[in-house]
């Protein structure tokens, strides 16, 4: 009896050994550096302490190094790294490649945004899970629109509150058009000698699909056809054409806008008072509000007897198809997009726009959401779930953003807008039947 009452203790003591050999792991996740490197491992610490067995390393990069070093890692079928930052528009490229594992099935994703949960599919299976979303909106200098006397338009601003009620009439029957931006941006323009002292507006993120691809949708014409590989009849439409005549006057006609911003120059010109107005994302708010200037946030505009379109989409996890650490990297991202700590934690810690419906309430009726600039992410709610449009699913993204964004630093530096159009239409599709093969 002795013996077997041994044997089974022994028994027991080598199955506990495995299980805990079993959770001994260490994941690695290749992330941005910087204020998501700091979100991230905010979340990493989180998740630990409910699993002690799970050590997850954060390898970062810098944002212009990112893409190209994902790129190649995954191209490489590199065990090294277990979960990885996607992008919402490259899944296709990664998916159809054969990068990622497809998610299990086992997660629950019904409490995610169904716009944000599509995305992250790639011929109807799900790739990725939503880590946040984004949402752009109009910075107003309110000092420099009372010098001019102008009037602002219907915003947001300090020392004010709204309910998630007052922000949807603001949205839905208050936003202002791209002609009323154009028309007080050319006011509030000043000159000195031949030297503009005073920009009318800008946009944040220069001539880059994910800023302007509300300036043809809005018109009624999506960027690429259904099929992912076609330009033709698209970018070079006359909603196409007439949105992007507007990008070129801003630079040329009217010289309202500076050429060539750089990342995080338009919110550096908005703080100086050198800037009136300018598009952008709402991780900008911590940056404006730690300065002086009186500032507003109105809704992101919409082209005159067009729809309102807004743009949206952030980024992702994956999970490298090549990882041996499957189930461990499955678990933790559904924990860090699919849970109320996970969730929460990266909310706090990072400030960008949730896809999680729950915390989406919260920010929605919870009275510390209701004064400025919290109030903004109403903002981001209302427009999450009436007015944003994906960037276009297709394996040939890359290829589709370089065409665009080529063709709309030309038009800005005065090239016409036909030659550049059907220069990007051509461009693309030679490149996109390359990755179609």
């Amino acid at each position: 009896m002795k013996t077997i009452t041994f044997a089974i203790a022994g028994l027991a003591a080598s199955l506990l050994a495995g299980t805990a050999l079993a959770q001994d792991k260490t994941l690695n996740m290749i992330v941005i550096e910087g204020g998501d490197t700091a979100a991230m491992q905010a979340v990493v610490d989180a998740y630990k302490a409910d699993h002690p067995g799970i050590a997850i390393n954060l390898q970062p990069y810098p944002f212009a190094q990112f893409f190209q070093v994902a790129e190649l890692r995954l191209r490489s079928a590199d065990a090294g790294i277990d979960l990885v930052y996607v992008d919402a528009p490259l899944l296709a490229s990664y998916a159809s490649r054969g990068f990622l594992s497809p998610i299990d099935a086992g997660i629950d994703t019904s409490a995610l945004v169904p716009a944000a949960i599509e995305a992250g599919q790639y011929e109807g299976t799900q790739y990725a899970l939503p880590i946040n979303n984004s949402a752009q909106v109009l910075y107003v200098n309110n000092a420099l629109f009372e010098a001019a006397g102008i009037t602002p338009p219907a915003g947001l601003t300090k020392g004010e509150t709204a309910t998630q009620a007052d922000i949807d009439t603001l949205a839905s029957s208050e936003r202002w058009t791209w002609e009323q931006v154009a028309d007080a941006a050319r006011k509030l323009t000043v000159t000195d000698n031949g030297r503009t002292t005073t920009y009318g507006f800008t946009v944040e993120q220069f001539g880059e699909l994910y800023q302007l691809q509300p300036f043809g949708e809005s018109l009624g014409s999506p960027v690429i056809g259904p099929d992912g590989y076609t330009a033709k009849g698209y970018l070079d439409s006359e909603a196409w054409t007439k949105g992007a005549t507007y990008w070129g006057n801003l630079y040329n006609a009217w010289a309202v806008s500076p050429k060539s911003l750089g990342y995080g120059e338009a919110a550096s010109l908005f703080g100086n008072g050198q800037l009136a107005m300018f598009a952008g994302g709402t991780w900008n708010l911590p940056i404006l509000s730690a300065t002086d200037i009186d500032f507003s946030v109105a809704p992101y505009p919409y082209f005159e007897g067009g729809s309102v379109v807004t743009p949206t989409g952030s980024w992702y996890v994956g999970v490298n198809a090549a990882s041996a650490n499957q189930a461990e990297a499955m678990d933790f991202a559904s924990y860090l997009t699919t849970s109320d700590a996970g969730t929460k934690v990266w909310f706090d810690s990072l400030q960008q726009l949730p896809t999680y419906k729950p915390l989406l309430d919260t920010i929605s009726t919870a009275p510390e959401y209701d004064a400025f600039p919290q109030n903004v992410f109403r903002l981001g709610v209302y427009d999450s779930l009436n007015t944003a449009k994906a960037r276009p699913v297709t394996a040939a993204y890359g290829q589709l953003q370089d065409a665009f964004r080529t063709a709309f630093v030309d038009i800005a530096n005065g090239v016409p807008v036909a030659d550049a159009l059907a220069s990007a239409v051509q461009k693309f599709e030679s490149a996109a039947s390359r990755v179609a093969q």
